[in-house]
């Protein structure tokens, strides 16, 4: 799946080929002064309780704008959608909620280097969109996470979070050299909940695993991501059936070359 995606003709480099310093790839105001990104989304939902299964299906698809400027801790910047489809199937139906109260709506905050990213603000989300994709944190995790050191081709870079970052071979496009990264984000965890009167617990495992192109003339070019939550509700002391539930969801991110608009 991965080695189909990028389509890009690789080129040959030394094994020992480092980056350095200077070309270590990071997100900066100068990459994402003007930016625009066409973004897909199709998620999957696969629901068990007892004898009783369903599946649920949603696709989203938007032009998402990007405009950076320089930071004391980074860079800030501001995003909004200049268009929005977005439906979701499930057994009791498709929905295809009205998105017009998000588009043009905008979210504020900052980005750090390596991709992580703060809001602080977010835009109005519509009730009937949220029922389906509540995308009031969208921003938060939207870039890639990179390494904080440059890598040789084959080389691997990982942080105390759970966070790994592979570096693969080059690749050619558009006449120049691109940079290819793959990451891989492990976590598990489980919520106590707030409601005294019950022993219900949310166990939940997620892999976040995906690849990009990095120009180191324009930054980020596109990446494709694939996500995968399972839970488990356990029962109550007073009674009830665990659920269990797997949530896959393929994200495929392409830069617009000239986004327009821009000054």
């Amino acid at each position: 799946m991965r080695a189909g995606f990028w389509c890009l003709v690789p080129v040959l480099c030394a094994p020992c080929a480092v980056l350095p310093a200077q070309g270590v790839p990071r997100y900066s105001a100068e990459l994402l002064r003007c930016t625009a990104f066409v973004e897909e989304v199709r998620t999957t939902v696969d629901a068990r309780r007892g004898m009783q299964s369903w599946q649920e299906r949603g696709f989203r698809r938007g032009l998402l704008q990007v405009r950076a400027t320089p930071s004391e801790t980074g860079l800030a910047f501001e995003s909004w959608y200049d268009s929005l489809t977005v439906d979701y199937t499930s057994p009791q139906g498709k929905v295809t909620p009205d998105t017009d109260g998000l588009v043009g709506g905008r979210w504020t905050g900052t980005l750090l280097p390596q991709g992580q990213a703060s809001l602080v603000d977010r835009p109005f989300m519509p009730p009937e969109l949220v029922q389906v994709s509540d995308l009031s944190d969208e921003m938060v995790d939207f870039f890639p996470p990179l390494a904080t050191v440059g890598l040789a081709i084959g080389a691997e870079w990982s942080d105390s979070l759970g966070l790994e970052v592979e570096r693969l071979r080059d690749s050619t496009g558009g006449g120049e050299r691109l940079f290819r990264f793959r990451w891989r984000i492990t976590s598990h965890g489980g919520d106590t909940p707030a409601v005294v009167d019950t022993t219900v617990r949310l166990r939940q495992e997620i892999e976040d695993e995906g690849m990009m192109a990095w120009s180191p003339s324009r930054g980020p070019l596109g990446w494709r991501r694939e996500i995968q939550v399972n839970t488990r509700v356990g029962a109550s002391r007073r009674g009830g059936t665990p659920t269990e539930g797997r949530v896959t969801q393929l994200v495929t991110v392409r830069r617009i070359t000239d986004p327009g608009g821009c000054e």
